[in-house]
């Protein structure tokens, strides 16, 4: 065999691992980023979470508190007639 066509061989040779090891390399860092992102979501999730249920018992305190407020009211009315 010629030496070019060896040489040509061994360059061909190391370009391709040089490739395969880079885009390898790409693809474990890209999947790290992607579970960074992915954590992110999942905490700001679990944070709306959080609002959306300490919202609705507001809306559970609020619904006791005009309950209570009708009883009040009724009372006084009660006390008036007296």
């Amino acid at each position: 065999m010629d030496s070019s066509i060896i040489t040509a061989l061994i360059t061909g040779g190391l370009t391709l691992t040089g490739t395969i090891f880079a885009n390898y390399s790409m693809r474990k860092k890209d999947a790290v980023e992607q579970a960074r992102r992915e954590q992110k979501l999942d905490d700001r999730l679990d944070r709306l979470e959080a609002k959306v249920e300490e919202h609705n018992n507001y809306g559970k305190k609020f619904g006791e508190a005009s309950q209570a407020l009708t009883a009040i009211q009724k009372d006084i009315e009660w006390l008036k007639r007296k």
